[in-house]
C-alpha cells in the first residue's frame, strides 16, 4: 500500500548544508609579526610597510565584561558586550552570547560564531 506516493521519483531527503564558519581577518606584520584587527598600510608597532592578511582561529578569552542586553525575542539568550583577547594576542571589542542562566565570567574561553554584517562586530559563544 503506497497511499498514492510514487516512491521511485520522490526526492531523497538530504542533510542540510553546514553553515559557513565566520572568519575574522587580521593583519600581521611581515617584519615584527605584530597583529592588528584592521587593514593598515604601516605596522603600528614597528612602522614597516609589509602587512599580510591572516585568518584568526576564532578562539579567545573574555578580559572585560560590559553592559548586559537581553534579546527582544523569546529565545532567552543573554548578549553581553565584552573585550576578548584572541589567541593571536589581539584585544577586540565583541558581543558574547550565552544561554539564559549562563554567566559570562572573566577568563572564560569563547569561540567566534558570527560577524555582524556592516558593522563587523564579532559575536562569540562560551566554549
Amino acid at each position: 500500500m503506497n497511499h498514492g506516493f510514487d516512491t521511485r521519483t520522490s526526492p531523497v531527503p538530504t542533510a542540510a548544508a553546514p553553515e559557513p564558519e565566520a572568519v575574522l581577518l587580521l593583519g600581521r606584520c611581515r617584519w615584527c609579526r605584530a597583529v592588528t584587527q584592521s587593514y593598515r598600510l604601516l605596522c603600528p608597532a614597528c612602522g614597516a610597510e609589509g602587512m599580510d592578511e591572516v585568518a584568526s582561529r576564532g578562539l579567545g578569552i573574555v578580559r572585560c565584561v560590559g553592559a548586559l542586553a537581553r534579546t527582544a525575542d523569546l529565545v532567552h539568550r543573554v548578549r553581553q558586550s565584552c573585550t576578548i583577547t584572541l589567541d593571536e594576542g589581539l584585544r577586540i571589542p565583541a558581543v558574547v552570547t550565552a544561554e539564559r542562566y549562563d554567566r559570562i565570567p572573566i577568563g572564560a574561553r569563547v569561540r567566534l560564531t558570527a560577524l555582524a554584517p556592516g558593522s563587523g562586530t564579532a559575536e562569540f559563544r562560551l566554549v
